[in-house]
């Protein structure tokens, strides 16, 4: 089976040397496959990629965002001169959807959209940028070219279905997260992080800093906790657009003693902050998964989060974590301090939460499904054309 990929990625053309595990799986899907190319989205500068025998990364160097399909296209008909694919994946049902649509009309290969995203029946999504209405439209019509979607958590499924899609054409599979990476650490490392703190429990929040991400929200409760429970520090790791105001905020509500920020974390180093941590808390406002939920309870952390789409794939409430209303405070607040008074309660969700996600979220297993899901679809259009 040959596969095309449409991805907005560029960590596969080593923008972030060692960021994550993006490279490493998609060298495990090309294990897999005859081939594997990926066209990414991006402006000028790139070169390509070589990630295997069989594992190539071709940049689109498009002029401006508005050329990005068009620059795909223009790639997938040189690629498609050399080899027939099978299949086309998308990332998103945006614009990498959009290009996969019109290299599918143009080619005839099978199409698969994926969802990492929480986008549809989401207001908050909706409200957070003008282009989010245009691109729903966007989603809304990918769709229905589509010959499967693959999505993130069964509660997305739910709201595709409402809308009208058929239960038959979505398949439910997580993204793929190398548990035993976090179940690993480097104890001289967790003794470093935990020395800087003595006498103090640590509450880590992780992730990219953007609004939806709801750090103003955590801000705020933390103030509140820490007026209850005085001994505690709050770690905040990760980059984004939002820093700036973060930054800000911390001033505002005199937490510069008590709120440390990170940055951008070594991939290779995550498990450490996570062992050092007591609490992990995520107050997103939408989460379509939420990978980190998966790596902090893999380090058997206890975690607060909203009560997200995503979150709620992974969080059993009140036996691995616990889960709460969106931007409800006094919920969030409380359900920390438990956590924090509490130490056998913490251990005892934390335990729980290992043994949750290390049994219902295996990474072998979930690639395994990941590429049965394409030889899936992509017979369907091997048995199609055979009867032409």
């Amino acid at each position: 089976m040959k596969v095309l990929m449409i991805s907005t990625d560029r960590t596969l053309l080593g923008e972030l040397v060692g960021d994550g595990d993006v490279v490493d799986r998609h060298r495990h899907y090309g294990q897999l496959v005859d081939k594997l190319d990926i066209i990414i989205f991006t402006r000028s500068g790139y070169q390509t990629r070589q990630l295997a025998d069989n594992v190539f990364c071709y940049p689109t160097n498009s002029p401006s965002k508005i050329f990005y399909c068009f620059s795909a296209k223009k790639i997938a008909r040189q690629l498609f001169a050399e080899n027939y694919y099978d299949l086309i994946v998308c990332q998103d049902p945006f614009l990498t959807g959009l290009a996969g649509c019109f290299i599918k009309k143009k080619f005839g290969s099978k199409l698969l959209i994926h969802f990492h995203g929480d986008f549809w029946n989401n207001n908050y999504w909706l409200k957070q940028s003008i282009i989010n209405y245009p691109l729903l439209l966007i989603s809304r019509l990918t769709v229905k070219y589509a010959d499967g979607l693959r999505v993130v958590s069964s509660g997305i499924k739910k709201k595709l279905i409402a809308n009208g899609l058929p239960a038959a054409k979505i398949k439910v599979i997580p993204t793929p997260v190398n548990l035993e990476k976090f179940q690993n650490p480097d104890n001289q490392t967790v003794l470093s992080i935990k020395s800087e703190f003595v006498g103090k429990k640590i509450i880590f929040w992780l992730g990219r800093m953007a609004k939806e991400k709801n750090l103003g929200f955590l801000l705020q409760s933390f103030a509140q906790i820490i007026k209850k429970y005085p001994p505690v520090v709050l770690l905040l790791g990760g980059q984004g657009k939002e820093l700036a105001a973060v930054q800000k905020r911390i001033v505002q509500l005199d937490l510069e003693r008590n709120v440390k920020l990170l940055g951008r974390i070594a991939y290779q180093n995550l498990a450490n902050y996570f062992y050092a941590a007591d609490i992990f808390v995520l107050p997103s406002l939408h989460e379509s998964l939420g990978k980190v939920l998966l790596e902090a309870a893999a380090a058997a952390r206890p975690a607060v989060a909203s009560a997200t789409t995503g979150a709620q794939e992974i969080i059993i409430n009140k036996k691995t974590g616990f889960l709460v209303g969106l931007n409800n405070q006094k919920q969030f607040v409380t359900k920390v301090l438990s956590l924090l008074a509490n130490d056998q309660l913490a251990h005892k969700m934390g335990s729980a939460a290992y043994e949750h996600v290390t049994k219902n979220f295996n990474y072998q297993e979930t690639v395994k499904r990941i590429i049965n899901y394409w030889q899936e679809i992509a017979m369907g259009l091997k048995i199609k054309r055979s009867k032409i």
